[in-house]
């Protein structure tokens, strides 16, 4: 038996035995195995990886010191393993992306196991629980768009067809999955903390504003507000991305000849200025880039260098990846080594990936590396809800941290004459410290052009973003647990966040609801409560095992602290 950083693992007789004080797993197959400990460049947090040779093949095997995952970047096992006992329950959960399309982001159903089997259960995420003696199982399947993970359980034989993405086989007790799966993914990715970023498509004037006095305006306007990154979308660039001359076949994007060079009839003095004013404001610039993924990714190293020199030349820190497709592992592979590439650029560089449209690289695959754009969500089409913006972050923290998400604020006072009338869920009825505490615990987006936000409206911002960047980086690491009601525009809902296990924040919500109060089961054990900050009269009173929360009004937030 040899032994590194906790982590526990011997060959005999062809079978690999892994593991760490938490659990052990066997794989079959296996002649000779090395071990050596990564951290992914830092993007991850300290693993042992064990290369594993047997059978013609190479395989690894990733576990961390305190988690109990092996995590397999190159699944493609025939059995994964044998199931003993009758009762097992099978809950699989698609995550669905293309957010433009779909507003429920998480799927779940349920399955028991009958004369051994389970069939065809398929999902990004499965849970198996064993009520015969109260263990459960976790696996996680890290599949782009275009492919998903099939479940099968044949006379008590468990397989997973993924189409050779990564797997993470969990082990836990009834009830932890989810918590299993957030503990995974923080593991998994190193969270650099929670940020605050604007981009100026929201209020859907598209690229036609963007020049070097409209993105200065923005920088200033962000400077007042409070915002950490002002990122400039579409338009920046000499292509545009309505010539309808620039298409394949098929209508897709093509960026060829001299698209991705800077527009010096918009910025004239070059990118560099908007950076170096940024920097004299405290606030980093973010750019929008689409990579072309035509004929898998042909233009690869010419995208690698437009990248590189925003980074270098322009002093551009974020990148948002939009309009590619990955629709094989080919394409899937090529889009990870560009990642790879923004990511050696320094320290200091991140990535936005857009799930909005297309086939791409749902919510799993490339976990580590920065945050997920989430969605488009509009005034102007009355789309935007308050409510339906919470119950997306509310339903897909359940099971990935909250810090992997990019989610949006609108300016709630711009186009209400879209919106029918007396609509009680319309954003000009919420106040700005409200809408951004609906989206603090990710990473907040001001889904706008800031410069026109108004005094009343950066008045009602200021109080909670000061508390919140006072907390920050205790939220960015923490495990943000959804309690209470789904949020439905009536709801009373919320957040229980621990820190280290321990309970140590609420973020609680009274919707548009006549209910006043609400008993809310949460993972709490009694202890003090202080109401950091409040848009309203609230009081919260902390039990064994649950919450009583209080609102004088409707359209309430509390931000609590636990002591």
């Amino acid at each position: 038996m040899s032994q590194t950083m906790n982590v526990h693992y011997s060959v005999k007789d062809g079978v690999l035995t892994l593991g760490n004080d938490l659990f052990c797993k066997s794989f079959e197959g296996v002649e000779s195995v090395t071990a050596a400990e990564r951290d992914e460049n830092g993007l991850s947090l300290p693993f042992t990886e064990l290369t594993a040779v047997g059978d013609g093949r190479t395989r690894r095997y990733c576990v961390w010191p305190d988690l109990a995952v092996v995590y397999m970047p190159d699944y493609d096992e025939k059995n994964l393993m044998t199931l003993a006992g009758d009762h097992w329950i099978v809950r699989n959960v698609k995550l669905n992306a293309f957010t433009d399309e779909y507003d429920t982001l998480t799927e779940e159903s349920t399955v028991h196991m009958f004369q051994h089997n389970v069939r065809n259960r398929k999902g990004e995420i499965f849970i198996l629980e064993n009520p015969e003696d109260g263990n459960a199982m976790v696996i996680i399947s890290e599949t782009p768009d275009h492919q998903t993970a099939t479940l099968n359980i044949l006379k008590g034989v468990l397989t997973v067809e993924n189409g050779k993405n990564a797997l993470a086989l969990g082990f836990c007790k009834m009830g932890e999955g989810e918590a299993l799966c957030r503990a995974y993914y923080r593991h998994a990715r190193n969270c650099r903390g929670l940020v605050t970023m604007s981009n100026t498509w929201g209020d859907r004037n598209g690229f036609s504003r963007v020049c070097r006095d409209f993105v200065l305006r923005e920088i200033e306007a962000g400077h007042d507000i409070g915002v950490d990154i002002v990122q400039i979308d579409d338009g920046w660039q000499t292509g545009s991305t309505a010539d309808l001359t620039r298409r394949d076949a098929r209508g897709r994007r093509v960026f060829e000849g001299d698209f991705w060079d800077l527009s010096l009839d918009r910025f004239p003095n070059g990118m560099r200025e908007m950076t170096e004013v940024a920097q004299k404001h405290g606030i980093k610039v973010g750019m929008w880039f689409a990579p072309d993924s035509q004929s898998n990714f042909a233009r690869l190293e010419r995208d690698k260098a437009v990248l590189r020199k925003a980074y270098e030349e322009w002093g551009i820190r974020f990148f948002k990846l939009d309009m590619f497709f990955i629709e094989s592992n080919e394409d899937r592979d090529h889009f990870l080594e560009l990642l790879r590439e923004i990511y050696s650029f320094g320290n200091d560089v991140a990535v936005q990936l857009d799930v909005t449209r297309n086939v791409r690289m749902n919510y799993l695959c490339g976990r580590q590396y920065g945050t997920v754009f989430v969605e488009n969500r509009y005034h102007r089409s009355a789309n935007s809800f308050p409510h339906r913006i919470l119950r997306n972050l509310w339903m897909i923290s359940r099971y990935i941290p909250s810090s992997k998400f990019q989610f949006e604020l609108i300016n709630p006072d711009l186009y209400p004459e879209c919106y029918a009338e007396n609509d009680p869920f319309a954003p000009i009825g919420y106040d700005m410290g409200y809408l951004f505490a609906t989206v603090m615990l990710s990473n907040p987006l001001f889904w706008m052009e800031m410069q026109f936000l108004s005094d009343k409206r950066r008045a009602e911002l200021k109080p909670v973003m000061e508390i919140w960047k006072q907390h920050r980086e205790n939220l960015a690491t923490a495990d943000v647990q959804p309690i209470g009601e789904c949020p439905s525009g009536r709801s009373i809902s919320g957040f229980c966040i621990k820190k280290d296990g321990k309970p140590t924040y609420l973020l609680l919500f009274r919707e548009n609801t006549e209910r006043a109060s609400l008993v809310i089961p949460a993972p709490v054990n009694g202890e003090q409560a202080e109401i950091l900050i409040s848009n309203g009269d609230t009081k919260v009173n902390v039990m064994n095992g649950a919450v009583e929360v209080t609102f004088a009004k409707e359209r309430s937030f509390a931000f609590v602290q636990l002591s």
